[in-house]
């Protein structure tokens, strides 16, 4: 944490116009409070989907009337799913632009073309054109395989600060209890916690489950949404399974 804390802090002494991105989960909630000294010099930044979890919606405002400096910035996922399909993490041959004129079967896109298009690009390109130089976010190297990007790393003249690049999922909910920072309680239940509630991807997430015991609106319109991308899928997969069935697997 102290060897955190100083990069941290190297970091920022290099820059006046500071952003971070704040999600309302434990991870960018946890690199906040690392740097609450400096909380009057950061700009912090939440991107809303219009399709948080209600539990993550409640830190979100409890972490509105704690921060000083944050903005929240809308983006119209429905809408983009809309014109361009829902996401998947199969994306079969009929969702191509030629299985499209064919008419082979719904559209649907991969997962991070929605999560760019609804998440990522329009928190960045705010950032960027709010003049910010520094940008600060919760990615640690235990959530994936490998970092796209690294501390020191630069895009358009924004430096990137990873401040738990090396942290674990446990030395991050340990510091925020040591904080006392609000910690959304669907983390009974999800390691990390979706973006979009209802997403048609992220089939790894576990949200079915929690969504049925929980919230049976949001149930509905998962199932809803699952089922058409289940179309576009289903025969695909059907007939992957018929062939490798002839070839003995």
């Amino acid at each position: 944490m102290l060897a955190a804390t100083l990069r941290a802090e190297a970091a920022l002494a290099r820059h006046r116009h500071i952003s971070l991105a704040l999600s309302g989960g434990k991870d960018s909630t946890a690199a906040a409070y690392l740097l609450r000294r400096h909380w009057h010099r950061i700009r912090f930044y939440h991107l809303s989907t219009g399709d948080l979890l209600p539990e993550v919606q409640d830190v979100v405002r409890e972490l509105a009337g704690i921060l000083p400096n944050l903005t929240i910035v809308h983006s119209d996922v429905a809408g983009w799913i809309s014109a361009h399909g829902l996401p998947s993490d199969l994306v079969p041959h009929s969702a191509h632009a030629v299985g499209q004129l064919m008419s082979e079967g719904p559209r649907v896109v991969s997962r991070y073309d929605c999560c760019f298009a609804g998440i990522m690009n329009p928190l960045y390109q705010r950032i960027r054109r709010d003049g910010h130089t520094l940008l600060i976010r919760g990615t640690k190297r235990a959530d994936m395989n490998r970092l796209p990007m690294r501390s020191g790393q630069m895009l358009d003249g924004i430096e990137l600060l990873l401040p738990l690049e090396d942290w674990s999922d446990a030395d991050v909910m340990d510091y925020l209890r040591e904080v006392g920072a609000p910690v959304s309680t669907a983390y009974q239940h999800f390691t990390n916690l979706p973006e979009c509630a209802t997403c048609s991807a992220w089939w790894n997430e576990g949200r079915a489950a929690y969504l049925r015991e929980r919230h049976p609106a949001l149930f509905e319109r998962y199932r809803e949404r699952m089922a058409m991308v289940l179309d576009a899928v289903g025969p695909v997969s059907a007939a992957m399974a018929a062939e490798l069935k002839e070839l003995g697997r």
